[in-house]
């Protein structure tokens, strides 16, 4: 089936998800019993485990299960949002007008009212983040991990509303940015929607005249990443990122080159089919609609995001109409991540496409054996990470995985 991979052996990641609602559907056996499948089918190189605190016992038998097999393990932290209770609240970033939570514009109508909130931590605060950044490294030594998974470090999506796409405004945030640029801090969400009524054009003008504040950004977010890595690193672990695919990290702060110099590896969220926040349908019909809801025409909002983002006009007409990307979006979107985060760096890290492969009730998304081949067919000479939950994951679908790896060796 996969006729064109040529290259020896890639490199494959699993995710396992672990909480009370895992917990209350399956027992610790069954829980084991899944993983040993996968770990047997697909003899991954990396397992990112995210488990709830209150389960140490369990995490440090999934650890010790991984090591007689040779699986890295990291452990899954969330940065920025959705951060683990024990961590003390700091503030919020704010829109234009200084306000906190979500935005009105075109917000995704789940946002809230999940176990995942999706509230994002100002950077400034997060450069005091000196607890955080201990628990992170705490955690991940008393489960015996090889490593660190930072996810959620980045500024809020088009799912969380038009309005923070503009973040943050904060008075330490925009202090920060008159003192390293000597002027006021812009609102990037007016003059977004202004630009786009001229289509692509306007994307171009409005990419080069806030250039500054894009910078900005992603530099507040490589600064408090980096001084994760550091301690990461300082303790002998690994260093994973998880990050928006490149279609949209410059909307969200996030800079490949600047980010993964610091990584051991990264994995790109290149969900196609997802309408979930960082799937890239939801994520992108959200942006033109709260564009076309603020007045722009549908067709330019259309065309200011196609050459904001890189994406086919076509392929964007479809997900305005309710449809989903092709899996040669992942594929071009994994060329792209390489090629950034191999931008402006001597070190290279490992990159894996992340692709979502659940097909469970639980979930929204479901992914079935056709768009399985598709993505399997488009991603064939690439490293792998099966997401987002391997419980979640059927068996079919893994076992296809594991038949694209043997055709690598």
């Amino acid at each position: 089936m996969y006729a064109n991979a040529a290259r020896k052996s890639k490199k494959i990641a699993i995710q396992l998800m672990i909480g009370p609602g895992q917990m209350e559907k399956f027992s610790e056996n069954e829980i084991v019993e899944r993983l040993d499948f996968s770990l047997e089918a697909l003899e991954p190189d990396e397992l990112i485990l995210s488990i709830h605190e209150d389960y140490g016992d369990l995490a440090r038998k999934i650890v010790e299960h991984c090591g007689g097999k040779n699986v890295n393990v990291s452990l899954w932290t969330m940065v920025f949002a959705d951060r683990a209770a024990s961590l003390s609240r700091l503030p919020l970033v704010r829109d234009f007008k200084g306000r906190e939570g979500y935005g009105a514009i075109a917000a995704w109508n789940g946002m809230g009212k999940g176990d995942e909130k999706f509230l994002f931590c100002c950077p400034s605060a997060m450069l005091d983040d000196d607890k955080g950044i201990l628990r992170a490294v705490e955690a991940a030594q008393e489960i015996g991990a090889q490593g660190v998974f930072l996810d959620r470090i980045r500024y809020p999506s088009p799912a969380n509303g038009l309005e923070y796409l503009g973040a943050c405004s904060c008075s330490a945030c925009t202090k920060a940015f008159y003192r390293d640029n000597g002027m006021d801090w812009p609102d990037l969400v007016r003059e977004m929607v202004n630009w786009a009524a001229y289509g692509r054009e306007g994307a171009v003008k409005f990419r080069n005249a806030f250039k500054l504040a894009r910078e900005f950004r992603a530099k507040m977010v490589a600064t408090a990443v980096s001084r994760y890595s550091e301690a990461v690193h300082g303790a002998g672990l690994r260093v994973g990122l998880d990050l928006l695919a490149p279609a949209l990290s410059d909307i969200v702060g996030q800079d490949y080159a600047l980010l993964s110099r610091n990584a051991d590896f990264i994995k790109p969220m290149l969900y196609c089919k997802a309408s979930a926040p960082a799937g890239l349908p939801l994520e992108f019909r959200l942006l033109m609609e709260g564009l076309s809801r603020s007045g722009v025409e549908t067709s330019r909002a259309r065309q200011f995001v196609a050459e904001l983002s890189g994406i086919e006009d076509e392929h964007l007409k479809a997900v305005q109409l309710g449809g989903s990307f092709p899996a040669g979006l992942a594929a071009s979107q994994m060329s792209r991540a390489k090629r950034e985060a191999d931008g402006r760096n001597d070190h290279r890290a490992d990159v894996y496409a992340g692709i979502e492969l659940v097909d469970h009730e639980d979930y929204a998304t479901k992914i079935d054996e056709a768009a399985r081949d598709a993505y399997l067919e488009a991603l064939s000479r690439e490293n792998i990470a099966l997401c987002w939950n391997i419980l979640y994951i059927p068996r079919n679908h893994i076992m296809a995985v594991a038949k694209l790896r043997k055709d690598f060796q």
